[in-house]
Order: C-alpha cells, then structure tokens, then sequence
C-alpha cells in the first residue's frame, strides 16, 4: 500500500542523479564557454594581423569568430583587456618557435669544441655561416607558413601607443628573446652580448617586415647577407 512517504534511499538517488546531471551540464557549458573563448583570442590574431592593432572592433571580431556581439565583452573587460588576453594566446601558441629556435641554436653550439667557437680559424667561420643559415631558414619559414603569428608579434613590437600593462608584456617578451641571444654570443665570445643581442633581434625583425612585404622567394642577398654581416660583428670575424 502506498503511504506516500518516499524512501530515503530513493530520495538519495534521485539527489545524486540532480547532482550529477547538473555537474555534467556545468562541465558542458564550462566546455563551451572556453571554445568561445578561445575562437574570440584567434580571430583576434587574424585581425591583428589583417588590419592592425589599432584597426579591430568588437564588432568585426565577432564576425571573424563566428559568435554572438555580446560575448566579446561577457568574456573580456573591454578592448584593452582583449588585447592583453590575446598577446598572452600569442605567446602561448605562436611564439613558442622564436624560444625552439633558440634552443636549436643553444644544442648546436653546445655541442662544439670550445675552441672552435672562441677561436679564429676556418671552422669558427663554418659555424658563423650555418648560424646565418639557420636564421635566415627560419626567417623564410615563419614568413611562408606562419604569417599571422609573425605579423602579430610585429604589430605588438612597433607600437609604442599600448595600454601599460600590454607594454608591460610586450617589453617582457622582447627581453625574453635578447637574453636568449645574449647567451648564444656569449657562446661565440662577444664582449657585449647584451648589445649584440638586442642588435640581432633588431635586425631580424626588420628582416621579417621585409618578407612579409615582398613576395617569395625571398634572396640570399636580403636574408643571408645581412643577417651574416651582423653574426660576423657578433662572432668578431674581421
């Protein structure tokens, strides 16, 4: 006979079965909300790349991703906070082969004899052409395969009118790459590696800009030559 009373057993169940709906429904929002995110950060990349920073709009950033005006300011605090979370994706996604190539780098010169990189002679002059070589082998790389990531990172690193904070990262960064190139110069000998470095990442960078406004392929005499005669300062090649 039923005496309307529901079990406890039963009323535990059914809490349980709630819980875990809820729990599961949460877990899928959360999922989705993240993907939003994540598609808002990547077209803005695009944009950057497309029209610059001081070029994108909330509005045009939704239509590149794909979703609703609103969850543009639902995620971010305003476009300054946009553009600080998109350098962080930046550097998350895209830069991470600026630091493998200085590792590349770092092993390659590890593995030699110390005399060969602080000595004069014909195989410290081998290691500044195959340094010059894999410079410019990357520069053509990052050019032809990875074009927005490289013309974010130029956009970020030619703009001096950025809100603090985003300077703040921007400068961080830079000094991140001149420290890993100051190590490599002082692998070679030079007595002002910090200066060096600093100049090289310079050069590079202009080297970029240049692929990135002229068409491929890109001459040895652009790339190699220029990037070769300021290794040779560095490597004090006379």
């Amino acid at each position: 006979m039923h005496t309307g009373i529901i079990p406890v057993e039963l009323i535990a169940m059914n809490n349980l079965t709630i819980e875990h709906t809820s729990s599961a429904t949460g877990r899928k929002l959360q999922r989705r909300g993240e993907e939003s995110r994540r598609r808002i950060l990547d077209a803005t990349l695009v944009l950057i790349a497309k029209r610059g920073l001081h070029g994108i709009t909330h509005r045009a950033i939704a239509a590149e991703a794909g979703v609703p005006l609103s969850l543009t300011t639902y995620f971010f605090n305003g476009m300054n906070d946009l553009i600080e979370q998109t350098f962080d994706h930046f550097v998350l996604v895209a830069a991470k082969d600026n630091v493998e190539m200085l590792n590349q780098l770092n092993l390659y010169l590890s593995d030699l004899p110390p005399e060969i990189l602080l000595r004069s002679g014909d195989a410290r002059v081998a290691v500044h052409l195959e340094v010059t070589r894999r410079l410019a082998n990357f520069i053509r790389m990052q050019a032809e395969l990875h074009s927005v990531g490289l013309a974010v990172e130029l956009n970020f690193l030619s703009l001096y009118r950025l809100d603090p904070p985003v300077r703040a990262k921007v400068v961080a960064y830079r000094a991140m790459l001149v420290s890993g190139i100051a190590q490599l110069a002082r692998m070679v000998g030079s007595d002002q590696p910090e200066v060096d470095a600093s100049l090289v990442l310079s050069v590079i960078h202009r080297l970029q800009f240049e692929c990135m406004n002229l068409p491929p392929p890109w001459p040895e005499s652009l790339l190699e030559a220029e990037i070769g005669r300021m290794l040779a300062l560095v490597f004090r090649l006379h």
